[in-house]
């Protein structure tokens, strides 16, 4: 299902494409009624496959487990990947983002943290805090 909407979209955008945005794994359709875990898993591994066949990077939102709430720090961590611990295994990079505000209430309160779990590609892991625009779903640079 994926790997023809992303054939049909490089056809029809004239042989290449920059990117394919997946908004979210845990709401693409199971082939069978088996195990989630063991489906997300597939699921995540097909999408791998098609990035590399077509060689292109494939940005895969996927939504995490409540298990941040009950601590006194709300920032996610890979542990808290929802269903699955192959998402981890299979992907080159792992960014996860945290807003304070979400927790905090303050709306004046404009900053996010890109939290970089994983990077295969460049091997610098850690956090980079920006300004995030919710009205224009735009990250900026955060003067200093």
């Amino acid at each position: 299902m994926i790997a023809s909407a992303v054939r049909r979209a490089i056809a029809e955008f004239g042989g290449s494409i920059g990117a394919v945005f997946i908004d979210y794994l845990q709401q693409i359709p199971l082939e069978s009624g088996g195990n989630m875990a063991f489906e997300v898993g597939k699921i995540t591994r097909q999408i791998r496959d098609i990035a590399k066949s077509h060689k292109i990077p494939v940005f895969l939102g996927c939504q995490i487990n409540r298990g941040n709430q009950t601590t006194a720090d709300k920032r996610p961590n890979r542990h808290l990947l929802r269903n699955s611990g192959e998402i981890f295994e299979v992907c080159d990079q792992l960014i996860m983002l945290y807003r304070d505000a979400v927790y905090t209430k303050d709306p004046s309160d404009r900053t996010i943290e890109l939290i970089v779990e994983k990077n295969r590609l460049y091997g610098k892991l850690g956090t980079a805090t920006m300004l995030c625009d919710l009205s224009t779903s735009k990250f900026l640079n955060l003067a200093r």
